[in-house]
């Protein structure tokens, strides 16, 4: 089970709170001891934040409480954390920090931030326990959250070239575009991810503390390492190119737009998991031929190139023809 620091649910009950909601009944009903109000460094398992967002937004009406609570957030509220971020030179590398010490403040998230080409950097937020609206909430809080806190200790304006979030639309997307910055906001995605400008990694922090940094490196050495990712990202390819196929035609392209990256960071994360595209495409459309005939009736080859993706039952001959030839030669390879 994850866990979140308390620092989390303090900042978050003190938000709902001013804006109108009743602090002990939010403790008692997201199920706190209350002496965890108090205690300096108290984790608590992650269901109960997630829990808090569900609370908040239905004690105030407000399906954007995420958005709304997370614009106001105040740096070094996280303690550790934020002083990490908010000592580094440049924003990139106070975002590099979000990775490697989110451990010190829950252990049922991951960052991971990637260069995703000369222009472009993206920051991944993964959970790897959670679900329905409260994981919804929850998502959305922490991205905006690091963006929040990017504003405060830079002089540039920052917004996202685009964002990536796993739920589903809302009715109105006002305030997700006043929040991020951008309108390029795509739900039912693959990831939750925000994807900034390269250039804007080079910006100078108005709080950087070289010397403070010096300091506090030993407390991040200390810390736990970060999570394990509970979904991998061959799953997820898995997942993007059953979509695409449903779809009609699938390519590299299309399942990298899909999962908000490139096509170059896409196959490079598929090698370090293990497999390639090719891999993964194969697998892909031999379970959608398989599911397709569950049934037991056959399939003429025309369907069975419209259910594998391809344009035409031509174009799937010589795909056929490509893979026997790729593994002939693979054999030619093998010693005798």
């Amino acid at each position: 089970m994850g866990t979140d620091q308390v620092l989390l649910h303090r900042f978050v009950i003190a938000q709902l709170t001013a804006a109108g909601l009743d602090r002990d009944r939010l403790i008692r009903e997201t199920g706190l001891p209350e002496w965890t109000m108090a205690g300096e460094d108290v984790h608590l398992p992650s269901h109960t934040f997630s829990r808090l967002w569900e609370l908040g937004e239905h004690g105030l009406g407000d399906p954007n409480v995420a958005l709304n609570v997370a614009s106001r957030y105040q740096l070094n509220s996280l303690g550790l954390y934020d002083y990490l971020f908010s000592t580094a030179p440049t924003l990139g590398a106070g975002l590099a920090t979000c990775g490697p010490y989110v451990a010190a403040v829950t252990t049922n998230h991951r960052f991971n931030l990637v260069t995703e080409n000369e222009h472009e950097v993206t920051l991944y937020l993964d959970m790897i326990d959670g679900e329905g609206r409260g994981r919804d909430l929850t998502q959305l809080w922490g991205l905006a959250a690091v963006l929040s806190r990017a504003r405060r200790v830079v002089r540039e304006p920052i917004v996202a070239l685009r964002v990536a979030l796993r739920q589903r639309a809302p009715a109105k997307s006002d305030t997700f575009i006043e929040v991020f910055g951008t309108a390029a906001i795509e739900f039912d995605a693959p990831v939750d991810a925000m994807t900034f400008r390269a250039a804007d990694m080079e910006l100078p922090l108005t709080t950087s503390d070289p010397v403070l940094a010096t300091v506090l490196q030993p407390l991040a050495d200390a810390l736990p390492p970060p999570p394990p990712l509970a979904t991998a990202w061959s799953d997820r390819v898995a997942a993007a190119v059953a979509d695409a196929l449903e779809q009609g035609e699938v390519s590299l392209e299309q399942v990298a737009r899909r999962l908000a990256t490139s096509p170059r960071t896409l196959q490079r994360r598929l090698m370090e998991s293990g497999t390639t595209w090719r891999l993964e495409l194969d697998r892909a459309r031999n379970a959608r031929l398989a599911q397709a005939s569950a049934g037991g009736l056959p399939l003429s080859r025309t369907r069975q190139a419209e259910l594998l993706g391809y344009s035409d039952v031509g174009s799937m001959r010589r795909a056929a023809r490509r893979r026997s030839m790729t593994q002939l030669m693979y054999r030619s390879d093998l010693p005798a």
